[in-house]
């Protein structure tokens, strides 16, 4: 059973079944579907209509007036990130990561723990 046959008996199934129902249920599906037709037949603004100005944009359209902010916002805060991504001090060095490790203070169980002398002595260069 290939496509076309499967739509055909579907359409004649839901046919059948339209074709049985209350005359005041079949008046009501029809208002429904004449509501959406018009619905559909309206003209649809986009977003770019809106970002650019055009008739889609400021308070009409249905849209809240901020939405052709949202771009800026979201552009303004993420050169914020990268400003102080930028501007914060990054380690590069070795000698620099290993030196601020050993200027920490290290906790109490690190000192205690048996194994930490033994996995230090191999983990030293020779």
């Amino acid at each position: 059973m290939n496509e076309d046959d499967l739509a055909k008996k579907i359409t004649q199934h839901l046919d059948y079944g339209a074709s049985n129902l209350d005359a005041r249920v079949q008046y009501r599906l029809q208002t429904a579907r004449q509501h959406v037709l018009e619905v559909y037949a309206k003209p649809h603004h986009s977003f770019s209509l809106a970002w650019g100005g055009g008739h889609g944009g400021g308070h009409g359209g249905g849209h809240s007036p901020f939405r052709a902010w949202i771009p800026l916002v979201a552009l303004v805060l993420g050169l914020l990130l990268v400003t102080y991504w930028q501007t914060t001090p990054q380690m590069n060095d070795e000698s620099e990561i290993d030196a601020h490790l050993l200027a920490q203070d290290l906790p109490i169980h690190a000192l205690i723990d048996t194994g930490f002398d033994t996995w230090l002595e191999g983990s030293t260069p020779e």
